[in-house]
């Protein structure tokens, strides 16, 4: 069989009797999940080799990627923030456009305008309204509500 695939005869005999360790590590396994678990599931193979390096433990990239699969364990892709918008094609009642496009008024006070934007803060979303005057771009009023 070793002239067949073009192998010496010791060679061969080697390659049948090598030791397979195609086991994981139980110590490796119960760590990755605690630490996995701790994060909320949110730990891919990056932080996760980070811990194991932390850590001390013995494993090299490969192991953990390999007890990372065996364990199903998988970290959270994060998903592009989109911002909720005005859905303009609706079935309800839509406002006059009193301005009709003119956006440079001759006097003060003659065109107020406003707007609502989403700031995320460590408590969650807070909602910042400011309005100002056309004519002067003066900040007439502005209200950021805490909700802290």
């Amino acid at each position: 069989m070793a002239r067949v695939l073009g192998v010496s005869r010791s060679g061969y005999y080697k390659y049948l009797n090598r030791h397979k360790d195609r086991s994981v590590a139980p110590e490796l396994t119960n760590f990755l999940q605690e630490k996995w678990l701790k994060s909320r599931k949110n730990y891919g193979f990056k932080r996760l080799f980070q811990e194991v390096k932390k850590s001390n433990l013995p494993y090299g990239a490969r192991k953990v990627r390999k007890a990372m699969k065996h364990c199903k364990i998988s970290g959270k892709q994060r998903k592009q923030f989109r911002p909720l918008t005005t859905n303009s094609k609706h079935g309800g009642r839509i406002a006059p456009d009193l301005v009709q496009r003119k956006f440079h008024p001759n006097e003060q006070n003659r065109i107020w305008v406003s707007d609502v934007t989403f700031i995320r803060t460590s408590f969650g979303w807070s909602y910042l309204c400011v309005i100002l005057d056309l004519y002067c771009k003066r900040l007439i009023k502005h209200r950021l509500p805490q909700l802290w």
